[in-house]
């Protein structure tokens, strides 16, 4: 099978990884994968890294009549069965011009993996839009959910929910300081990711708890972060990473993560990353973090916002290491269990076998 992951994104995000690590699973299964982007540098090293050279096109939306027109010529040159797989609707609308446009429109089918947590626009062009893919895969529950709450004129039978997963690797955690209770934030220095409200709850815990702040943000976010946390008395016990290549081993080193986002998040693959390292997480209710977590068994779920809750459950956890270790060890067998790569990676598969037979 021939599969082509448009990616428009300039930056890189959780949706570019899960476009790697899909790439780097379907070639290891012996299909023929290939990535077209903007050519934008930092979304495009990672992938020329793993092995794949990304081909370019403008993917710049519903005014661009030159990517169409040359990606048709690459489907045209294709064998068949071609997977376009498209990673939001933007490019949906660019692999579905090119299909048009094609000698032999039949060989190919635009399957999209919806990311953000929106509703549906319902107007006619959206509406045949949906209607015009060949499969509608979800992230989650949530992001299903409210996409359908804006009431889309749409073929049910298309829609699926996929939770995604990450492969598992061998993980060596960073050393911690003696008596040390780690916790560790990992995601974009961004108001809507909570680290505001987590700065406030982190005021009043033990003398031993340190708090390890991994990404970057823009400058000013950053500076006003780091200002927060001077003016709360809690600057010499928070830790300020930026960005790392790898943040997995100081992850592995926590003894709680911790993503107190104030907007649902459509999944969550930090909290996958720290469930296999058996990391308990302390992580909002709102969105796709509370279809993973079972609140108090293998991590903790607090209402968006809720800076006492969210210092309760922290202070919980450091104060009673056996049970914050048993939900450590529950998390690892649930991502083990409920999201190893190759189960979610052959979901995907059987999509893609699927409508290339309808």
């Amino acid at each position: 099978m021939n599969i082509i992951h448009l990616v428009s994104n300039k930056v890189w995000g959780g949706g570019e990884r899960y476009v790697l690590d899909l790439c780097r699973y379907m070639n290891a299964q012996g299909h023929s994968v290939a990535v077209i982007s903007r050519g934008i540098d930092a979304v495009d090293a990672p992938f020329r890294e793993a092995g794949f050279t990304p081909g370019r096109l403008p993917l710049g939306g519903v005014f661009d009549f030159i990517s169409p027109v040359r990606l048709a010529r690459v489907l045209d040159r294709t064998a068949a069965p071609v997977i376009v797989h498209v990673h939001n609707f933007k490019d949906a609308r660019t692999a579905l011009r090119a299909r048009r446009l094609m000698a032999d429109s039949s060989k190919v089918r635009v399957v999209m993996t919806r990311h953000l947590v929106r509703p549906a626009k319902n107007d006619r062009s959206h509406n045949e839009l949906y209607n015009s893919l060949d499969a509608l895969i979800f992230v989650s529950e949530t992001a299903r959910r409210k996409f359908m709450s804006g009431k889309p004129a749409v073929d049910e039978s298309r829609i699926v929910v996929v939770p995604p997963a990450v492969p598992a690797h061998p993980v060596t955690p960073l050393s911690r300081e003696e008596g040390e209770f780690r916790v560790v934030f990992a995601g974009r220095l961004h108001p809507e990711k909570g680290l505001d409200k987590l700065l406030e709850a982190f005021v009043g815990m033990p003398e031993n708890a340190r708090l390890h702040i991994v990404g970057s943000g823009s400058p000013r976010c950053e500076t006003e972060y780091r200002r927060k946390a001077f003016s709360l008395g809690i600057s010499q016990r928070v830790v300020w990473h930026g960005h790392v290549d790898d943040p997995l081993p100081l992850m592995a080193s926590a003894n709680a993560g911790v993503l107190p986002s104030l907007v649902a998040e459509s999944f969550g693959l930090a909290v996958l990353e720290f469930m296999q390292c058996g990391v308990p997480v302390v992580a909002s209710s709102g969105g796709g973090p509370a279809e993973i977590i079972e609140d108090g068994k293998d991590g903790i779920l607090v209402p968006p916002g809720d800076v006492a809750a969210l210092h309760k459950a922290l202070m919980s956890l450091s104060q009673s290491p056996q049970a914050c270790a048993a939900m450590g060890r529950n998390a690892a067998r649930k991502a083990a269990d409920d999201y190893a790569y190759n189960k979610f990676a052959g979901s995907i598969y059987e999509i893609y076998e699927r409508v290339c037979h309808e």
